[in-house]
């Protein structure tokens, strides 16, 4: 079962459904590292959580789906230092491994603005506009925006290889895939893989953009690198802080939860901003309130890359996130090494 569209989620609000139902909506029929991230991430999007949380309790028990601010009136009880939830923490799931986003088509640049050729236009500039921009295929689009085929370089070449006219009406194939922009980009590989392209659809039915294979080469280091980079500065954070922090120490900030490694971003931060713990780190190289507004700002780009809520990020957000990994690992310097007796 498909993963259901932004419309279909916010639809949820106001519903009462057992935990079971709330899952099948996705697909799933358990709870694990790959259901509740997704469900979570798609429930915030749409502005949305579950009361009482689904990623607790028995399958049959019901949970009702609420507005995020219906769900935040509360401070959250953390012992002596009662604090209040950060909204951006709900974005940060502890099952599961970061990252835990689920990419869409409509994420991509390529996804939005096409260019095309209409189908009354000559071969010649249909192929003249594929030199010009390095393109390997063309959608063939009228007026009215009705999707005509495409022309590529290989429609080109059997047209030749058959006898046919040479025209643009006999270089059309209708050899291609369309996908919706909302669908998971991971599915959508295998036909870009066979196709070498696909057509995008936006919500009109209109196609939107073009995904080929060079465009997944082009992006991949875009996406991939801030992943990378955040998922290398949590774990060694944990380390660095797990080694000093024990089980009270993190009760003071969560109650229920009982070390670092349960901890999200921004309980990191609340376990950080008291004088007393800060000392306990052994850090004196590092002023504590800089070090908090350094590790709140990776904590926001963090939710960023999570959402996919931009294209990619701005450099001054990657030069964050490398400056913050290097003060790590000057301070985690073993991550990753071999032991040795």
């Amino acid at each position: 079962m498909p993963t259901p569209d932004d419309a279909t989620v916010k639809g949820l609000e106001g519903v009462v459904l057992p935990i079971r139902g709330l899952l099948s909506l996705w697909g799933f029929r358990i709870r694990d590292h790959a259901s509740v991230p997704q469900i979570r991430l798609d429930l915030t999007n749409a502005g949305l959580n579950t009361v009482p949380d689904f990623a607790v309790g028995s399958l049959d028990d019901e949970v009702a789906v609420v507005p995020i601010a219906h769900e935040r009136d509360a401070c959250v009880d953390t012992g002596d230092e009662a604090t209040e939830q950060d909204p951006a923490d709900d974005s940060e799931e502890a099952v599961g491994v970061f990252p835990q986003a689920a990419m869409r088509v409509q994420h991509l640049p390529c996804a939005h603005g096409v260019e095309s050729i209409t189908p009354d236009e000559v071969l010649s500039v249909a192929m003249g506009r594929m030199v010009e921009h390095g393109y390997s295929q063309l959608p063939v689009i009228d007026a009215t925006g009705t999707l005509h085929g495409v022309v590529t370089w290989a429609s080109i070449a059997h047209m030749h290889a058959t006898g046919r006219k040479t025209c643009l009406a006999s270089a059309i194939s209708s050899e291609y895939e369309i996908v919706n922009a909302s669908a998971h980009l991971l599915p959508v590989l295998p036909a870009i893989r066979a196709h070498e392209f696909v057509l995008v659809r936006a919500a009109d039915g209109q196609v939107s953009g073009i995904v080929t294979s060079a465009d997944l080469a082009g992006e991949f280091g875009t996406v991939a690198r801030p992943f990378f980079t955040l998922g290398e500065i949590e774990r060694r954070l944990r380390r660095c802080l797990g080694r000093v922090y024990d089980e009270a120490d993190v009760q003071k900030v969560h109650k229920k939860k009982k070390s670092v490694d349960e901890m999200m971003f921004g309980e990191y931060i609340r376990l950080l901003d008291n004088e007393e713990r800060w000392d306990k780190l052994g850090w004196p190289l590092v002023d504590k309130d800089h070090f908090i507004g350094l590790l709140g700002r990776v904590k926001d780009v963090r939710n960023t890359v999570m959402h996919f809520n931009v294209p990619s990020l701005r450099a001054e957000q990657l030069d964050l996130l490398d400056s913050f990994v290097s003060m790590l690992r000057f301070y985690d310097p073993d991550y990753g090494a071999t032991a040795t007796a």
